[in-house]
């Protein structure tokens, strides 16, 4: 059986990609073996995240390990950018094979990126407001209220087309460096009014944080962004897609990826099909 050694790696997106090596192993070159970089974000709690020693960790993670472990001639290299919107310059590039972060569908890029076939998680977009917040009960009441977001996802685009749909009633938009639940906690303690995430991501917050905020449920969430998330593959890159979605599949269907959603979140939030 071959020997799964992972380096994990921070990059960072300035004028070009910086890697800082966070680990003193390297991937060897194997006959026959193809080596395969797969991204993430790392900063999001649960999902994918960095552990005190170092490592990645985390549910997409686990994923990721499944199929390595599944593949014989692939070893998958596992590296975090700190940074969302430095997944998709890096895809294009080809310094990374694979990305994930909870990924939603989007036909722009659907148009650029080839998503997965077999989506691994369900959770739709919903509000996060404070439990005394009277004056917030659905998305027109944000309207010249500040809310923090991550640049780059699937709901601060929506939040930008929105404004511009709105020109009149702008939603104030903040973006921060740090991850959902981080976010959660600055309205929590008031430094922003809502925020407007995937519900589980409320769950991470209560659950890690004591982050115990009012969900409200946007009627058409699914504008903002589809509720499954994806693994994303270069354009051209079908060969490769077929080829782990096909893993993918199996775990899926055969429990692992369930099993792998309660460890991490408590519950199978798993698509079946």
């Amino acid at each position: 059986m071959k020997t799964k050694r992972v380096v994990v790696m921070l990059f960072v997106l300035c004028a070009v990609f910086t890697a800082f090596a966070q680990g003193t192993q390297e991937v060897s070159g194997k006959a026959g073996v193809t080596q395969l970089t797969y991204a993430c974000p790392g900063k999001s709690a649960r999902y994918n995240f960095v552990d005190k020693d170092g490592v990645l960790q985390g549910y997409e993670i686990d994923i990721m390990r499944e199929v390595d472990k599944r593949l014989a001639d692939v070893e998958i290299k596992l590296i975090y950018t700190g940074e969302f919107s430095a997944l998709f310059p890096g895809l294009e590039s080809g310094q990374f094979d694979i990305i994930g972060g909870g990924i939603s569908w989007k036909q722009q890029r659907a148009d650029s990126y080839l998503y997965s076939t077999v989506p691994y998680f369900h959770s739709p977009t919903v509000i996060g407001v404070r439990k005394d917040e009277t004056g917030i009960a659905k998305i027109e009441d944000l309207a010249g209220r500040r809310v923090g977001h991550i640049p780059g996802t699937a709901q601060a685009m929506w939040l930008e087309a929105y404004n511009q749909a709105n020109p009149k009633a702008t939603i104030k938009i903040d973006y921060v460096d740090a991850s959902a639940i981080e976010i959660m906690g600055m309205v929590f303690t008031g430094r922003y009014d809502a925020a407007i995430h995937s519900k589980v991501d409320f769950a991470v917050a209560k659950a890690e944080l004591g982050v115990d905020l009012k969900i409200i449920d946007i009627p058409n969430a699914n504008q903002i962004q589809l509720p499954d998330s994806y693994y994303l593959y270069a354009k051209t890159n079908t060969a490769l897609q077929t080829k782990i979605d096909a893993v993918l599949k199996t775990i899926r269907d055969d429990g692992t990826m369930s099993q792998l959603c309660i460890k991490w979140f408590g519950d199978d939030l798993v698509p079946k099909n």
